[in-house]
């Protein structure tokens, strides 16, 4: 009797969102200057909406699904952003970048007209 092995290659391990979210962040950099980039919606996550999450922020999520991602600003009471942070999510994973407001000052101003006129 001849008894046949069935292998299969294993798959390269996939790349964690902490290895892809600065690269997708260059990417929404470069269609925000191009005039590009358009998000699904823009709206506020009140604080303790999921666990863990003591700070409320301003949302403008830019994708949904496996993956997503989307800007998030943190905001006083006067709607003045203290805060930006870029969030890059895949099915139980994630990863963010808190983005500096003189070198992603195209982001921050965006965000800041959004914030504003909410």
């Amino acid at each position: 009797m001849d008894i046949t092995l069935m292998t299969t290659k294993q798959r390269e391990p996939h790349p964690t969102c902490a290895d892809r979210v600065h690269s997708n962040l260059k990417d929404r950099e470069e269609q925000l200057r191009d005039g590009e980039l358009e998000g699904l919606c823009f709206d506020y996550v009140a604080p303790h909406s999921f666990t863990d999450q003591v700070e409320g922020y301003w949302r403008w999520q830019l994708s949904y699904g496996g993956p997503s991602d989307e800007l998030r600003a943190f905001v006083n009471e006067n709607k003045e952003i203290h805060r930006l942070e870029y969030w890059f999510m895949d099915w139980y994973d994630g990863a963010h970048v808190v983005l500096d407001k003189k070198k992603n000052a195209r982001m921050w101003n965006e965000l800041c007209i959004m914030c504003e006129a909410s």
